[in-house]
């Protein structure tokens, strides 16, 4: 069988741990980040609420308070965030052996990947089986990519969100690839965002069908 990789993405996991732990919260804009008082905490993450005014990570709480003037923080608990963490990985390896953390270090915070590579099921199956279980058995959502390698699979984590399963093969890949933004793949930052975009590239398909040669000069 071929490889098949899952990518596990628990939707803005700080807030939907603290909107379960807190029920009282879940219909309103909630942000996890640091010391308000002090003027120099940031939004390290967002419940779907206070998404929906436009609040992004790394932002000050100052500003995100001038978009949504009810937004409640909540200060981080991060032992509670790595007990909720181990629930999923425990999940996780009822499935296979091969669960890879990856860090991936940003200006702000630190995140984790969970990517699971799954020899012997099918992983349109396994992915639906652990969402339904993280839900279920955690208490909160995750978004799932299957793919056969990893940047597919992180890719189609990304591609529906949340509470959603996306899969990418070699047979519709282009499909659901090709159309998105340079910006949406992995490691594809804003200043790499605006070099291609001054060659006209802007998509992953205008990315992938342009010569290799010319790439690797810009």
């Amino acid at each position: 069988m071929e490889r098949q990789i899952l990518h596990i993405d628990c939707n803005k996991f700080y807030a939907s741990v603290e909107c379960f732990l807190h029920p009282e919260l879940r219909d309103k804009p909630v942000a996890v980040g640091g010391d308000e008082e002090s003027r120099h905490g940031i939004i390290l993450t967002k419940n779907e609420i206070a998404s929906k005014y436009g609040l992004t990570v790394g932002e000050p709480i100052w500003k995100a308070k001038q978009k949504c003037r009810n937004l409640i923080i909540v200060t981080p608990n991060f032992p509670t965030y790595i007990e909720f963490s181990k629930k999923v990985r425990n999940i996780l390896e009822d499935y296979t052996d091969l669960v890879v953390l990856e860090q991936h270090a940003t200006e702000y915070i630190q995140y984790a990947e969970r990517i699971i590579d799954s020899l012997f099921k099918n992983g349109r199956e396994i992915g639906f089986e652990i969402k339904e279980r993280v839900r279920k058995e955690v208490g909160i959502t995750v978004s799932i990519g299957v793919s056969y390698n990893k940047i597919f699979a992180k890719l189609g984590s990304d591609y529906r969100k949340p509470n959603a399963m996306t899969v990418i093969t070699k047979k519709n890949f282009k499909k659901i690839v090709w159309p998105l933004k340079c910006s949406d793949m992995i490691m594809v930052g804003p200043a790499t965002t605006r070099k291609l975009n001054q060659y006209g590239i802007y998509t992953l398909g205008d990315l992938a069908n342009s010569n290799e040669a010319f790439l690797k000069n810009i």
